[in-house]
Parts: C-alpha cells; structure tokens; sequence
C-alpha cells in the first residue's frame, strides 16, 4: 500500500483510536478481581482492543485475562507487541488527559505516546498487510498486554503459554531502532517512622519522576512542591518534587537524621551521592529515581525507587548499598529484570533498518534505550518506533501528545517492516 491508502486507513479509524486513548486504563488496585487482574480500567482497554481486532479478522486468544494476542499467518513467529495500561496522569494538565483532544494536528492524552499510538498503528499496519493480498510467510501476532508500566507478569504469563517467537518488535520508544534497554530495578522500602512530620504523600508512580510532594508536621505546618513528571529514565526531563520536599524538610527539621540520609541519598539522580554512579560507553548512565514517598499518621514509611542500570553493574552492588544507608528500614528488590541486546546482524534487523530508510529517506541508527519494554520478556525483541526522534519525548509527562502525521508515518514504517520480515528467507 503507498502512503495515500494507509494516510487514509488512518484517518477512517482515527475516531476508533481517540476511543481507546479515553480509556483511563490505570492499574486500580480497588477493583482487582481474578477476571480483572489489574482493575476495571485496564480491562475496559482490553476488551475494547480485543473486540476491534476480532472485528478486523485476525485470529484471537487470550491468557488469564492479562495478555491476548491476534494473529495472522502460519510459519515462523514473529509478535508485536503493545501495552494497553498506562502510568497514572499526574496533575498540571491543559488539556483533558482522558480526552484524547485533537488540536492543531497533535493528539492530547494519556498514552498518546506511551504507547497507544504504537499499539493502534501497528494493528493498522497487520490490518492493511492482511489485506494486501500478499501471502504471508509468517505468523504475525499482535501482543497486546496490560500491566508492562508496574511488573510485566502480563507478558511472562504470554511466554509461559506461548513460549518465545523468533523476533519480536515493541512499538514503545522512539525510532530509529534500540537493539537494547539497561537493566531496570524496583527497590521498596519500608519501616518505621517517629520523627516529626505527621503525614507525606509524594508520587504518582515508581517509574514517574514526581510532580507533587505533601507534608504535614506535628505542630500543624503543611509544605506542598510541585514539580515536572518525566520518564524515570529521563530525570533530565523531568523535576523530582520530593526531592525538593525533602530538602525544605532538612531546614525545617535539622535533627531527623532519616529524612537527611534520604535527601543526601536521592538528591542526584544518577546516584553520585549514594555512591552507585556509572557510565557506561555505550548504555549511558545510571539513573536513580524515588518515585514514591509516604509517611501515614501511625508512623509507617514507604518508599518506591526505580533505578535503571548499565550493563557493567550489578543489582546486587546497588542492593547492598541501600541496606547499608537505611540500616533501620526493610529493603526489598520485587522486580529486577537485567540489561539486554539483541544482535545487530539478525536479518529481521535489516529488514527494519530498511522499511525505516525506505519511508523515511534518513539513516536508521542503533541505540541502546535507559526504558524498560516488553523486550525484558520477549528475548529475540527490539523496540521500535512510535516517536520521531527529533520530536518531544512526553512519556509520563503531562500533556502527553503526538501529532498525528507522525502516527501516520509510523503506520507507513510499520507495514514496509511487516512486508520485508514478511519477504526473508528460511527462519
């Protein structure tokens, strides 16, 4: 298909698109059930991407109300695979984050970018490839998860069923094309507190640089900071309001030798200060991120930090640092998936690398990504698309936007890159 037809393709189902960018598919622990493993919200998302991709002919089956795929074709298998949940939207916002508001050619909305619109563009792409009337040589699937922002078990749960495909692609980063994703850690912490603050609240999500931050003292006092939401990969991007609490709780309280030990800890985010720093020559940085902080009124403090890591660094490095700096708190390390890199000479690399080129007219670079996808589980997995390289990065960012030529211009990537994988020989 050339671009007129898939330019058009777009624009018949772009209302079909702003209905699932409604959707405030956020994990609501309220409303967990066995039939709704992350909440009702989530579920509403999948049910709905479900039924449009019954509608549109492709096969479906689904894994314990947390992963289901759709398919078409017979031979060696490749997944695309989405995300359908999203972080929560934080405040700040000019526009309805569940709104999916459409002005001066951009699309406002939570998941606009993060990743909806990979998740929409690639279903359109395997629609107009299955309608091409090119005889498919592969199985192509259309992986569609719902708990990749918090643990990804949606899609081990996919693997244990379905096992692993020969290569897989996640529309969820930017393009050109990331071979590999630095290792991800989700520390906790937790235990008592007895100083002199009565209450804080700070956070939206682990792996959300924090835009707000409470506290309330005992004698009454209340402070409130707010800062900037950004990809807990990115804290360049972004501005840590409880870091910022924290450091106004360090004037106000000299003597709470806790709440110095966590700013001094958090402060940087590449981990200088706690001494965990790296740099890596092709992985980049380590980054840090304390993405949740609490304190309840009977004195419980916890904590959720989110620390992305190189490929020269060990979890278990980091793990004993964090115990050493808060002897009198619980860590605990729930989720740590290591580095990964997929091999560049995979020939399902250079059919990528040339659908990009094709549309595009520009290099296709490889990179290496400090996110965390779908690509930790899927082994033989490449992250791919959908935001331009040289366009804003809003992930977990308020006003969360994509403008709707570069959809379209995924949509285009996309089907040129089922096409050529489609054309490979043997395995």
């Amino acid at each position: 298909m050339d671009h007129a037809a898939l330019k058009k393709l777009w624009e018949e189902r772009e209302d079909a698109f702003l209905k699932l960018l409604r959707i405030p598919s956020c994990y609501d622990a309220a409303t967990v059930s066995e039939e709704m493993p992350y909440g009702a919200p989530v579920a509403e998302a999948f049910r709905y991407m479900k039924e449009i991709c019954a509608e549109a002919g492709f096969a479906i089956r689904e894994y314990d109300h947390r992963v289901f795929f759709a398919s078409y074709g017979t031979g060696p298998r490749i997944d695309i695979a989405s995300h359908l949940d999203v972080v929560e939207p934080g405040g700040g916002w000019t526009h309805d984050p569940f709104g999916a508001v459409k002005e001066n050619g951009r699309i406002y909305g939570r998941g606009a970018q993060d990743m909806k619109s990979g998740a929409w563009a690639s279903f359109l792409a395997l629609k107009a490839f299955m309608d091409s009337g090119i005889t498919p040589r592969r199985e192509f699937r259309l992986v569609y998860g719902t708990d990749e922002e918090r643990t990804m078990e949606d899609m081990r749960c996919y693997v244990r069923h379905a096992g692993l495909p020969v290569f897989a692609f996640s529309p969820d980063c930017e393009f050109p094309l990331y071979l590999g994703e630095k290792g991800a850690i989700m520390w906790t912490l937790s235990g008592k507190y007895s100083g002199e603050i009565r209450s804080l609240d700070a956070g939206v999500q682990c792996n959300v640089i924090s835009p707000s931050a409470k506290a309330v003292l005992r004698d009454g006092t209340e402070l409130s900071f707010a800062g900037r939401a950004a990809h807990a990969s990115r804290p360049e991007e972004g501005e840590n309001a409880t870091v910022k609490l924290l450091a106004a709780l360090c004037d106000r309280l000299p003597e709470d030798a806790l709440i110095a030990r966590l700013y001094a800890f958090f402060a940087d985010p590449y981990g200088e200060r706690a001494g965990i720093a790296n740099r890596h020559p092709v992985m980049g940085k380590l980054t840090m991120n304390l993405g949740i902080l609490k304190i309840t009124e009977d004195g419980r403090l916890t904590a959720q930090i989110d620390v992305r890591y190189p490929a020269d660094v060990r979890s278990e490095e980091i793990f004993r640092v964090f115990k050493e700096a808060f002897p009198e708190l619980s860590p605990a390390m729930p989720y740590d998936d290591p580095p990964t890199l997929t091999d560049a000479e995979d020939p399902h690399i250079g059919a990528l690398m040339q659908a990009y080129r094709g549309v595009t007219g520009e290099a296709c670079d490889l990179r290496v990504s400090g996110g965390v996808s779908y690509a930790k589980v899927l082994g033989n997995c490449v992250t791919f698309g959908p935001v331009p390289d040289n366009a804003a990065k809003l992930a977990h960012q308020r006003d969360e936007s994509i403008a709707v030529e570069d959809c379209i211009r995924a949509l285009e990537i996309y089907y040129e890159s089922i096409v050529r994988m489609n054309a490979l020989e043997g395995e």
